[in-house]
């Protein structure tokens, strides 16, 4: 039985539920459920924690539930899929990931992700990064792959430079925020 594709760019550029669901040796990303709202919110109502992102942390438990809701939203130029980031080590939900596709851009995919404070250093980004990366170059066609950071993000900067990322000169741009790519083909 096939899924039916998320996003598809071309016939052979999709992902759908078989290639999004995905792991390596620690840790595995997942579809988001309900009886993860508890977790997601600890997660995402820690004030250092997302200090770097680019929304406030979670106020409620409702918050997270509609979180849960919108891990799958569309728009006329953007897709934007999430899934929850496990550990496999202690079966808990440790943060989650985003892939937002353009649809206007139809060869770039941005990338995000979040987690736990207490999974800090512990290389748990370095691996989701590839990871995203690798699902993508495995099963669509997406040829530039960026990611946005915190200028005072260092930790993540270096995950994304490991990566083989590279800054991308914003002219014109006053941020806090870095922009990176890399090309995936």
């Amino acid at each position: 039985m096939r899924s039916t594709p998320l996003f598809s760019i071309r016939k052979s550029n999709t992902l759908n539920k078989d290639n999004m669901n995905c792991s390596s040796g620690r840790l595995r990303f997942r579809e988001l459920k309900m009886d993860d709202a508890k977790r997601l919110y600890e997660v995402y109502s820690d004030k250092e924690a997302m200090k770097f992102r680019g929304s406030k942390p979670m106020e409620t438990l409702e918050d997270a539930k509609e979180f849960i809701r919108n891990q799958r939203l569309i728009n006329q130029e953007l897709v934007t899929v999430r899934q929850g980031v496990e550990s496999l080590k202690e079966a808990e939900l440790i943060g989650s990931i985003m892939y937002r596709f353009n649809r206007v851009k139809k060869n770039e995919c941005e990338i995000g992700y979040s987690i736990g404070r207490k999974f800090w250093g512990q290389g748990f980004g370095n691996e989701i990064v590839k990871l995203m990366v690798e699902t993508l170059k495995k099963n669509t066609e997406i040829e530039n792959v960026i990611a946005w950071s915190n200028k005072a993000n260092i930790p993540s900067i270096k995950i994304l430079e490991k990566n083989g990322f590279t800054f991308i000169e914003q002219e014109g741009q006053p941020s806090d925020n870095y922009l990176y790519q890399k090309r995936n083909n």
